[in-house]
């Protein structure tokens, strides 16, 4: 009964967020961490929680890696857009159909879109697995593709870093 109610993970979340609200490690804030969050799971259990991923290190570190990439290469793209003379920038809107069901795994898929700059999630439907994104300074539609094809190759490098379950090769799908 206590090993289902107090999990090791919450467990020690919970006495590094007391040491931290001490502000200094010693034994004495340790061990009351512990004894604290021991109290507090046996109180107020957390649920289970079946999370169907499989963390790869490899894999999660090249998705880093190239997320990291992205992050800077935007914010260069969109900073030179802020500043550069000339026509004001062109958006577009378009749909991007998720290959995972998973709807964790959309969301983080969504989350890292929505991360890099000149890209904005507009709409997630995890049924469909259908994901609509404005994306800045696109001004035809091999614009659109390149965004789409970098869409879905983020998608496809977080499918192999988390999925337990990874789906076949990416397809374009609507534009």
């Amino acid at each position: 009964m206590i090993r289902r109610r107090v999990q090791p993970f919450p467990l020690l979340w919970l006495t590094l967020v007391w040491v931290l609200l001490w502000g200094n490690v010693s034994w004495a804030n340790v061990l009351g961490g512990l004894a604290l969050g021991f109290v507090i799971l046996m109180a107020f259990p957390l649920p289970r929680l079946s999370v169907g991923m499989t963390f790869r290190p490899v894999r999660f570190a090249v998705l880093l890696g190239h997320f990291v990439v992205d992050l800077v290469r935007a914010s260069v793209a969109v900073a030179w857009l802020a500043v550069r003379p000339g026509r004001p920038a062109n958006g577009v809107v378009f749909d991007v159909r998720l290959r995972g069901r998973d709807e964790l795994l959309q969301s983080v898929t969504a989350e890292m879109v929505a991360l890099v700059p000149g890209t904005v999630v507009i709409d997630l439907e995890p049924a469909s697995g259908v994901m609509t994104v404005h994306a800045l300074d696109v001004h035809d539609l091999d614009g659109a593709r390149r965004i789409h094809r970098q869409i879905l190759g983020q998608e496809d490098r977080m499918l192999r870093a988390l999925a337990t379950d990874v789906p076949g090769p990416a397809t374009e799908e609507r534009t």
